[in-house]
């Protein structure tokens, strides 16, 4: 295997373990705000969540409890920033990368079947198109300022999660 190679695999891995801590983390909050002392509470509400439902989860519980709302809604604003290319970097079928263009790029295929229904303004069905398989080729210097981004929201995460442990709610 090539050096290269070694660090894209490298980076994908340690992408995987921060998206996998920010997740931890959305959980570890979800539990503080709901203040139980029985851990097999919250482990019962958010152990088969996707991320998606683990946010949506947030922000009802933090509808009841109004603790640093904005705080909150700007973690979910940041999570949502790259949620949708979290689910690609996890799942997606990732080729062998390659060196051009001063980087390291590799193609990444997403076998997803998609089907979008076209509207007029009335809520009339127009048209309907069904496609499959996406294909995003990433480079590696674009995946390191993701891993950069991901570590400032697991920064305010964390921050956030100590004031949680140190403020009665």
């Amino acid at each position: 295997m090539k050096e290269f190679e070694k660090e894209f695999y490298a980076h994908l891995g340690l992408l995987s373990v921060k998206f996998a801590k920010l997740e931890f983390n959305i959980s570890a909050i979800l539990g503080k705000l709901i203040n139980s002392d029985e851990d097999l509470i919250v482990i019962t509400l958010v152990e088969n969540n996707s991320l998606n439902q683990n946010i949506e989860l947030l922000k009802k519980i933090n509808r009841i409890r109004k603790y640093q709302e904005s705080t909150i809604e700007n973690l979910i604003e940041e999570i949502g920033r790259i949620k949708n290319e979290r689910n690609l970097f996890i799942h997606g079928l990732w080729g062998i990368p390659y060196e051009s263009e001063n980087d390291v790029k590799v193609n990444c295929e997403e076998r997803k079947i998609r089907h979008t229904v076209d509207k007029d303004v009335k809520g009339n069905k127009v048209s309907q198109t069904w496609s499959l398989n996406k294909n995003q080729t990433y480079r590696l210097s674009y995946m390191k300022k993701r891993i950069s981004t991901i570590d400032n929201i697991l920064l305010a995460q964390e921050a956030f999660i100590r004031k949680l442990e140190t403020e009665q709610l």
